[in-house]
């Protein structure tokens, strides 16, 4: 296999796996349009519960959590919808161009770019919550944050 078959291939590679990470983003922190209806998991509340039940949240930070989680979904959902725009015109330019390396290339960095602008709003929201935590609860967030974003359904938690 000669070098620039490799090249696009492994470009080809990058760009699909670009695209499955902004889709499952995308499935994550969007209802799904049959009715407005969210997954029988809900995200949010199972955050909730960790940060009250885990880090010992009061209602009022429960509250301001709440606000800032409101806030932070309006922006990812703008942000994706934006994405789907600017894919779409990415799709189209490297139709346009013969799938030549170099728009592909430059087609796989402006994904990448953008990907890593919803990562940095992801963790600066992270960064907002973290700053409603007391003294005492900023080791407890610093240590188990993650879990908010890696807890699975209660049912799949009780079939194991």
């Amino acid at each position: 296999m000669s070098t620039q078959t490799k090249s696009k291939l492994f470009l080809l590679i990058i760009a699909i796996l670009l695209l499955t990470n902004i889709a499952m983003l995308f499935f994550l922190f969007n209802k799904d349009k049959d009715g407005g209806k969210k997954s029988s998991f809900d995200r949010n509340a199972a955050a909730k519960d960790f940060l009250q039940k885990d880090i010992g949240f009061t209602p009022a930070q429960l509250q301001q959590y709440d606000t800032l989680a409101k806030q932070h979904r309006e922006k990812m959902k703008s942000n994706f919808e934006e994405m789907r725009t600017a894919k779409e015109l990415l799709f189209k330019e490297v139709g346009a161009q013969a799938f030549s390396d170099s728009v592909i290339a430059e087609a796989a960095s402006k994904s990448a770019e953008r990907q890593k602008g919803m990562e940095v709003q992801f963790y600066s929201n992270m960064l907002e919550v973290r700053k409603l935590c007391t003294a005492e609860q900023l080791p407890k967030f610093d240590s188990q944050f993650y879990k908010m974003w890696s807890r699975k359904p209660k049912k799949a938690e009780e079939k194991k």
